[in-house]
């Protein structure tokens, strides 16, 4: 829950500008219209649903998830903790953290309760939630030596052996990788339409000089596999911006809201194919694989994650980035013109060579050419 400031992997899913130059807010899950949370919200919130009396509070900037808000707040004993409000439907991640902490497994900072003995409040369309606040930081921006990395095998690893038993209709919020409430498709057809037009934003050029390996990224989206599936607890989001690393040197993964039960790799393509425009090392990928333990991953199901996760990380930013230059034609935004600037900056840096974009390709291609290997592969001691 600890917001970090550290190189985002996308914003919110968003339409990009008409003809007109006008554009839609993002059209996140939950309620979309919601009003935007201050702290006084949430001191009033914190007290009335967990009983807790706040102190002091402040909101924690840098985060990209348009959808939430997060708070630092200090309570009458003196005790830091997070508060998040978001409008995301899925419980799926504060269930398996609880589930995870009545095991045992200190996977994720504590989490306080309600009044009612709930995980989450509702608030003005969205959900709040309280956990102990962690002075450490995330792994991307601190880093992680060769022991370090076999620890975040050792996390993921526990992760994905708990015993989370979720009825069938309640996986999680989305099927496979699919983060957002508007599909990455969607996002293609729209800019693709937008690049088409006589008259629009010059970061289209942007959009239209990549296209070509966007359409091989499309290419990678419908890979198959004949492998057989196993569904473990996933924190769906496990790059190192969200590996907490604690003063005392441990290890936790924060920013559950992408939770669901599905294939382990859903989590490890992340760690071939980072997105924080880092590649992991040789012998990084094999401390992490010794902390993992031994395990069979299916090589083609790694580069159709990945290629789907590129795919969505390039369409949201480039259509926040049109969102964004919308606004700045209707005067000067220092906001804006920022949060334009930012998206360009990652839209470019998943397509530089150190990008995830870059770092999938030659295997894309390789699993492009042979369709019949399902290609799984034994890792770990």
């Amino acid at each position: 829950m600890t917001e970090r400031t550290t190189p985002p992997t996308a914003s919110g899913s968003v339409t990009p500008p008409t003809a007109s130059g006008s554009a839609t807010p993002p059209a996140e899950s939950g309620s979309a219209s919601a009003a935007r949370p201050t702290a006084a919200d949430a001191r009033r919130w914190i007290t009335a649903d967990f009983g807790m009396h706040v102190t002091d509070i402040d909101e924690v900037t840098g985060g990209t998830d348009a959808s939430a808000v997060v708070w630092r707040f200090v309570d009458d004993a003196g005790d830091a903790w997070a508060a998040k409000w978001t409008t995301r439907r899925t419980r799926t991640g504060t269930r398996l953290v609880g589930s995870m902490a009545a095991a045992g497994l200190d996977a994720a900072p504590p989490h306080a309760r309600t009044s009612l003995g709930q995980r989450r409040s509702r608030r003005r369309g969205g959900r709040l939630a309280v956990s102990r606040w962690s002075d450490g930081q995330d792994a991307a921006t601190v880093g992680l030596d060769l022991d370090g990395w076999t620890a975040y095998g050792a996390l993921l690893a526990d992760v994905h052996a708990h015993a989370f038993p979720l009825p069938e209709r309640r996986r999680g919020a989305r099927r496979g990788i699919r983060r957002r409430r508007r599909r990455f498709r969607a996002e293609i057809r729209a800019l693709d339409t937008a690049a088409a037009l006589p008259q629009g934003s010059p970061f289209l050029d942007l959009w239209r000089q990549a296209r070509g390996r966007i359409a091989l990224l499309e290419q990678g989206a419908l890979l198959t596999t004949p492998a057989p599936t196993e569904l473990v607890p996933c924190h769906g989001d496990a790059h190192l911006g969200n590996v907490l690393v604690e003063p005392s040197g441990g290890l936790r993964l924060v920013d559950w809201d992408e939770a669901v039960v599905g294939p382990r790799e859903l989590d490890l393509h992340l760690v071939e194919f980072p997105v924080l425009f880092e590649p992991t090392s040789p012998e990084q990928l094999a401390a992490f694989r010794r902390g993992y333990g031994p395990t069979t991953v299916d090589g083609r199901r790694m580069v159709r994650f990945a290629s789907i996760r590129a795919l969505e990380d390039l369409t949201s930013t480039m259509t926040a980035a049109l969102v964004a230059d919308a606004l700045l034609g209707h005067g000067d935004d220092p906001t804006a013109r920022a949060d334009r600037d930012e998206a360009v900056r990652v839209f470019t840096g998943i397509l530089a060579p150190t990008g995830s974009a870059s770092l999938l390709e030659e295997r894309l291609r390789a699993a492009l050419a042979d369709r019949s290997a399902s290609a799984p592969v034994a890792v770990g001691d």
